[in-house]
């Protein structure tokens, strides 16, 4: 507790005066950026779309700020224009149509949003004592287990989507889908076998993803004969999917698994900045600087494994960087959720 405490103390102590605001205001701030009046979290670099990842991310940030208010509204939005198939799971893309009409533009699901929602949902339950979170929470649970669930080469996994992701000439599994933290919470409300299965073998499948010298997870992965490839036909990179895999490994607090990122915290600390991609084909490194967020991951990620120094220096960068990214949706997502514990 004292480190996760002390983790945020020192996002607090290296704002400017002046700068980054309070905790409260910063999630303030947050929403009139990204979150209508409505509940709908909007990606203004993707032309004011909505996606079932975003209200999940909605729902956890309010969870986190303890605001059931702006909860019930991100809540009431995305179970009125998403969970609108005929399963509990979510239609994945909604936004301006061609026609000019704001609606679905694709009811396919992506798995991770209805992770996080589900996710949200029982943890509201608990934090507010509110049973139909619960039951909300525990229906998509369930129907992630009966439309979604892959036995691939003796692994019990999610599939990234009801459909386009695997068939018999192939099974492809975004590493950043895999929230450990929820399948855990998920075994104490649906069937805890399935999900003791699927959280084992996702930390499987990670402790298998690791590629180029800097041993890191690709964004997508290629799973055949128990051996998982870079799918560098989604990415080649850890990038904008595979950063989130250190986020949720420091909030399951797996240290083991952080310690395989001990060799690219070390590149970061001797080259002095953190790319924005890594090409895990042929090892080079993006010349682009990544943004606060990513900064604010990989801090939390070394705060986990006792480097203070570098620690300290990765999260000054991302107090300083998140101020110029005013509407970078994800940025600030991964920025805000870097810094709180889902241990509260």
């Amino acid at each position: 507790m004292l480190k996760r405490l002390a983790f945020f103390a020192l996002i607090c102590l290296l704002a400017p005066s002046g700068g980054r605001p309070t905790e409260a205001a910063d999630w303030a701030a947050y929403q009139r950026a990204f979150v209508a009046a409505d509940g709908r979290v909007r990606d203004p670099k993707q032309n004011a779309a909505s996606h079932s990842e975003g209200q999940g991310y909605g729902l956890l940030l309010a969870w986190m700020h303890d605001d059931r208010p702006a909860f019930d509204r991100i809540f009431r939005w995305t179970t009125d224009n998403l969970q609108v198939r005929r399963d509990a799971l979510l239609a994945w893309s909604w936004g301006r149509r061609p026609n000019g009409a704001w609606s679905v533009i694709d009811y396919n699901n992506a798995s991770d949003g209805d992770i996080l929602v589900a996710y949200a949902l029982l943890k509201a339950a608990q934090r507010w004592d509110h049973p139909p979170y619960r039951e909300a929470g525990r229906r998509i649970v369930q129907d992630i287990r009966i439309h979604l669930a892959l036995t691939v080469h003796g692994y019990q996994l999610i599939a990234p989507a009801y459909f386009g992701f695997n068939s018999e000439n192939g099974h492809s599994f975004n590493t950043g889908y895999l929230v450990l933290p929820a399948f855990d919470e998920f075994a104490r409300v649906d069937d805890e076998v399935f999900w003791r299965s699927v959280l084992r073998d996702s930390r499987s499948l990670l402790d298998r993803s690791v590629f180029s010298r800097f041993k890191l997870p690709a964004d997508w992965v290629a799973l055949g004969n128990s051996q998982a490839a870079v799918d560098q036909a989604r990415s080649p990179f850890f990038g904008y999917e595979a950063i989130r895999v250190p986020l949720y490994l420091a909030w399951h607090g797996d240290r083991q698994r952080l310690a395989a990122f001990s060799d690219y915290l070390q590149f970061v600390e001797n080259s002095g900045y953190l790319p924005r991609r890594v090409n895990l084909i042929d090892g080079t490194a993006a010349a682009e600087e990544a943004p606060a967020g990513f900064y604010a991951v990989m801090g939390r990620c070394a705060e986990r494994l006792e480097r203070q120094p570098l620690a300290r220096s990765l999260v000054q960068k991302a107090t300083e960087r998140v101020k110029y990214e005013s509407e970078d949706y994800f940025s600030n997502t991964l920025y805000l959720l870097a810094r709180e514990a889902m241990e509260r």
